[in-house]
């Protein structure tokens, strides 16, 4: 910052008033950032004062049937593109109602966009037709896919989704299922999530589980490895 002196006397005093008040104005408004920013975390928190208790699929209220590991898919010659991860068939472990309240992930390559579907196939839908198995991965967005037909219900998924089904039921063959799908569309550089949370609550207890299973959209920023996995053989430019 560089320093001017000035040759009127009376001009300093009322350069450093103007300097008090501008630090007074940035103080007030940085106290009212903090307010919104406080305002905001328990507008998307739980509202109940219980803290959320985190775990890992098979040690919680919800369980998914995938929770660990690396799926990559290639990217098609035009940007952008839209992939669908999919196989997280979710469950309650205790036959109780799960009441999902949100749902946050982690995108060390952040693609344009993520949006979420929860599928729902039902018994007579899975007896129907073999395309009714769970998605691992397809290129493009439900109901609509490039290379595979997924019928079932799609529906986006908000606070108050709800899990009913358990997991007891859905070992049942040809019981049906319901799949949470991530939906991303992604330019060159690709697209990379490798951790998700679900913020959920059964009977007024506060979860979360968390699901460590890498999804990546190949592209320019894609690591040649994610978590010792080789993903996209590293040629993706």
């Amino acid at each position: 910052m560089t320093i001017r002196s000035t040759p009127d006397g009376a001009a300093a005093p009322a350069r450093r008033l103007r300097h008090r008040r501008k630090r007074k104005a940035a103080l007030a408004l940085a106290a009212v950032a903090a307010v919104a920013v406080l305002t905001v975390s328990l507008l998307t928190g739980w509202p109940f004062g219980k803290e959320r208790v985190e775990h890992v699929s098979g040690a919680g209220p919800l369980q998914s049937h995938t929770d660990t590991g690396t799926t990559s898919v290639y990217a098609p010659k035009k940007a952008p593109w839209t992939v669908t991860f999919g196989s997280y068939l979710l469950c309650s472990t205790r036959g109780d109602q799960v009441t999902i309240d949100g749902i946050r992930y982690r995108t060390p390559v952040k693609p344009k966009s993520v949006s979420l579907k929860l599928r729902t196939v039902t018994p007579r839908v899975w007896k129907a037709t073999v395309d009714a198995s769970q998605i691992g991965a397809a290129l493009g967005a439900p109901p609509h896919f490039q290379q595979r037909k997924a019928p079932g219900e799609y529906k986006d998924v908000r606070a108050g989704s709800r899990i009913t089904q358990s997991c007891a039921d859905q070992a049942r063959e040809g019981a049906g299922f319901t799949e949470l799908l991530f939906v991303l569309t992604v330019g060159k550089q690709g697209g990379y999530i490798n951790t998700a949370w679900i913020d959920y609550h059964v009977n007024g207890s506060p979860y979360t589980l968390r699901l460590d299973w890498k999804m990546v959209a190949c592209g320019s920023r894609i690591p040649h490895t994610v978590d010792g996995t080789v993903v996209c053989d590293g040629k993706q430019t």
